[in-house]
């Protein structure tokens, strides 16, 4: 489980990180292109890689970020 949270939690920095170094790169307009394709997509492609070649992992790994919401 803290490995879950571990993952989860660098892939919002990431998401979070490249969206400030986008908007701050240009103040006036934010570049929703660059934001999609350096901060989007390599925090989603490990998720989905795993769910391609370890299903059962992957199985595993959801039903623990579930747990986190649900546990109270």
């Amino acid at each position: 489980m803290l490995k879950g949270k571990i993952l989860l939690t660098l892939s919002f920095l990431w998401i979070i990180l490249v969206g400030y170094l986008t908007w701050f790169n240009k103040p006036q307009t934010f570049q929703w292109d660059e934001w999609v394709w350096f901060g989007l997509v390599p925090a989603l492609a490990p998720y989905i890689f795993l769910s391609i070649w370890k299903p059962t992992e992957f199985a595993k790994f959801i039903t623990c970020i579930k747990s986190l919401f649900n546990s109270k």
